[in-house]
């Protein structure tokens, strides 16, 4: 595990991947676990989803996007920031996370579903593609600042 996984006080319960030199991190929600932990549960009232339970974490900024590529053609993204990491949880469907470094040009793709969280770090351009009608929940400690919005459009 990186020093960067380590920093973040990842339950050890949560299944983390790293992808990207260590840049992107995703983590699927365990289903069940006690009432303080970051997970998921299904019950006869629907979902729960506790996305972040930290005493140190605070959010200063929430964005919801129902997007469905498939049908529209149109993806979310395509820039990267310098300041800004952002963080984004699968609340239903499956997307594709197109990543790429602006300096040299490396590429990768990640798939991510319903109930999973990635984290990615400044420096990495991004965009979200769903593969079918998806909803994914955007928040991060940082206000949305538009001076720290690059684009870069990626394929």
């Amino acid at each position: 595990m990186s020093g960067m996984v380590a920093s973040m006080q990842v339950s050890p319960k949560v299944p983390t991947n790293t992808y990207f030199y260590d840049r992107v991190l995703v983590e699927s929600l365990p289903i069940g676990g006690p009432d303080a932990a970051e997970r998921r549960i299904f019950s006869d009232k629907g979902e729960m989803a506790q996305i972040i339970n930290r005493p140190d974490a605070a959010i200063r900024q929430i964005v919801y996007w129902d997007i469905d590529s498939a049908r529209t053609g149109v993806d979310r993204g395509h820039h990267y920031h310098l300041r800004k990491t952002d963080r984004m949880y699968v609340i239903a469907g499956e997307v594709e996370l197109l990543l790429e470094d602006p300096r040299t040009g490396a590429r990768d793709t990640v798939v991510l579903r319903a109930g999973e969280r990635v984290r990615i770090l400044p420096g990495v351009a991004h965009a979200v593609r769903s593969r079918i009608r998806s909803q994914v929940l955007e928040y991060s400690p940082d206000p949305y600042d538009p001076a720290d919005t690059y684009p870069h459009r990626m394929a």
